[in-house]
């Protein structure tokens, strides 16, 4: 593949990491981040229009789009593609209400989303510990629950549940981030199809994340 072909990114909504405006480039510490990474492989960025991830995903299977970033890893999308860490990931990361405060309280529930990714036998984990674990049809329908306070915790991720927490008036003076020993790590991982046109190249971009991570350039949680 010739140097300086295009990298097309299908280009996630992530509130804190991109922001895009119609007929403008996306701007961000993503957006730097993937331009850099872009870079140092010998190729000129190119971004799609924000698209949820799923459709990203089958953009990356057809070969509409080259690159998917801030994918957690699953099994059955490491079998499609291959999954480069290049960052930290709080997909876990615990909100609560300002007026309800956890600390002091026995038998919290707790709100997980329905289809979001978390880590494996983290609910049971948690209902051994003696939490009472709840459902949400959607990030909204558990923020709804967090704001009336008929969960005590929600448990989601960090940017994006940050993002509809300050697009919201109800919620921005009332649902804050738990302490900071709520929230674990996970690696968020780039993506490129296992068949892709790209697919020979996936040592020339493992290394050149490598080479970020190691320079410490792009640490979007800090």
């Amino acid at each position: 593949m010739a140097a300086n072909a295009s990298l097309i990114w299908c280009l996630g909504h992530i509130p804190n990491r991109v922001h895009y405006e119609s007929g403008k480039p996306p701007t961000g510490p993503e957006v730097d981040l993937m331009k850099d990474f872009a870079a140092r492989v010998g190729k000129t960025l190119e971004y799609t229009v924000p698209t949820p991830i799923p459709r990203c995903l089958q953009q990356l299977q057809r070969g509409q789009v080259d690159i998917v970033a801030g994918l957690l890893f699953t099994a059955e999308r490491n079998e499609l593609f291959y999954l480069l860490p290049y960052d930290s990931a709080r997909p876990e990361s615990w909100f609560i209400h300002k007026d309800n405060p956890i600390g002091q309280k026995d038998n919290l529930r707790l709100t997980f989303v329905d289809g979001r990714i978390y880590s494996a036998n983290l609910r049971e984990h948690y209902a051994a510990a003696g939490y009472q674990l709840q459902s949400a049809d959607n990030l909204d329908d558990g923020l709804a629950m967090l704001l009336l306070q008929e969960t005590d915790v929600l448990i989601g991720p960090e940017h994006i549940t940050l993002g509809r927490i300050a697009a919201n008036p109800r919620y921005h003076h009332n649902l804050i981030l738990a302490p900071q020993d709520y929230q674990p790590n996970f690696e968020a991982h780039i993506a490129i199809s296992r068949t892709g046109r790209y697919a020979d190249q996936k040592a020339l971009f493992q290394q050149a994340l490598e080479q970020i991570r190691a320079e410490g350039r792009h640490r979007l949680y800090e």
